[in-house]
């Protein structure tokens, strides 16, 4: 653990101070720059006593030393070796051309078709759910749509007649802004559950997606439409579209508010049979939400029954290492450093 810590060290060290665009896959072998001034010493310790040479009698020794070039070509050859060790060091490192590791992880996302029915009656402006029925449920289904940036996502509200507030779409910011527009008294007043099923079902005629949702919300019994709710269902069952259906209301009085005085202090009517037999027919399930809470619940659990599938083909594939012209170098300075050594710096034995 201590090792990798100082590997990671040096990494981030040598990419703040490294000149060239590269990482390093063995930053590790940095640790060998500590060889150099060993080398260095080293020579120093060799050569200290000055470069050997044959005296020969000669008036040239009387007077000043004069300049030699041997020794400043002697220097220079050792520098070109210390050059061709780091340079060796650096291949050893393994460079390559920075890049993000995930630009090598495909990944294909089958995307899930999801359409809300939401009930927008007037007894959805009960208060037995804060702030109301309707905004508890526009509330959760916003986040529910947060949460899911690869499905296409529709809307669909009714009462007693029903329409698309949205067709499918991955433009979730105009779905956001359609399902905050959405109230009640917008069409004939009534609870349409079957012409609220049949339309977000239409919406998925043309999907394509393995799997294709519909979240039907209401808090009533069906009264209105000239579609029945179990017709409804079974073309769903034939389209292989999975209903889930909400209750939305407490046991007891709606609490009404606002214009719809009608619904204050009415005992909560949701034909929970039906609910049940169309989500069981369709493979999904039957919920009853009485607080915005168990609502959230409902949706999270949802969420998890209904979740996109991500496949991840992670390839590790390793980026192009750049080490030829390091190590290339580091042979062009071994091969100049004994060529200079073997010609010029030559000595008699």
């Amino acid at each position: 653990m201590k090792k990798q810590k100082e590997t990671k060290k040096m990494r981030k060290w040598m990419s703040e101070i490294s000149p060239f665009e590269f990482d390093f896959v063995r930053a590790e072998a940095f640790w060998l720059f500590l060889l150099i001034p060993c080398i260095i010493v080293w020579f120093w310790y060799r050569n200290r006593g000055g470069f050997k040479h044959i005296n020969l009698p000669s008036t040239k020794n009387f007077g000043k030393e004069k300049f030699s070039w041997i020794k400043v070509l002697r220097i220079t050859n050792f520098v070109i070796f210390l050059i061709g060790i780091s340079y060796l060091i650096l291949a050893l490192a393994r460079p390559h051309a920075p890049q993000d590791i995930d630009e090598f992880n495909k990944k294909n996302i089958e995307g899930i078709d999801v359409v809300l029915s939401i009930d927008v009656s007037g007894s959805m402006l009960a208060q037995d759910i804060k702030p109301t029925r309707l905004d508890a449920a526009k509330l959760v289904a916003e986040d529910f749509i947060k949460e899911r940036p690869t499905d296409r996502i529709g809307l669909v509200v009714y009462e007693g007649e029903a329409y698309t507030a949205s067709p499918l779409t991955t433009g979730h910011e105009i779905l956001l802004k359609k399902l905050k527009d959405i109230q009640t008294g917008m069409v004939t007043g009534g609870t349409a559950i079957g012409l609220g099923l049949i339309t977000a079902v239409n919406r998925l005629i043309e999907s394509d997606a393995k799997s294709k949702v519909v979240i039907l919300m209401t808090d009533g019994m069906n009264n209105s439409g000239d579609i029945m709710p179990i017709d409804a269902a079974q073309i769903a069952k034939e389209m292989g579209v999975t209903v889930y259906t909400i209750g939305m209301g407490k046991e007891g009085g709606n609490q009404g508010g606002g214009i719809f005085s009608f619904a204050q202090n009415q005992e909560t009517q949701i034909d929970e049979e039906l609910l049940t037999d169309i989500s069981n027919m369709t493979g999904g399930k039957y919920y009853r939400a009485q607080s915005k809470t168990e609502l959230e619940n409902i949706y999270d659990e949802i969420d998890q029954l209904e979740k996109s599938k991500v496949k991840v083909l992670d390839f590790k594939i390793s980026p192009p290492e750049k080490y030829y012209g390091f190590l290339m170098m580091a042979l062009m300075c071994f091969i100049a450093y004994k060529l200079i050594e073997n010609t010029l710096l030559k000595s008699i034995p």
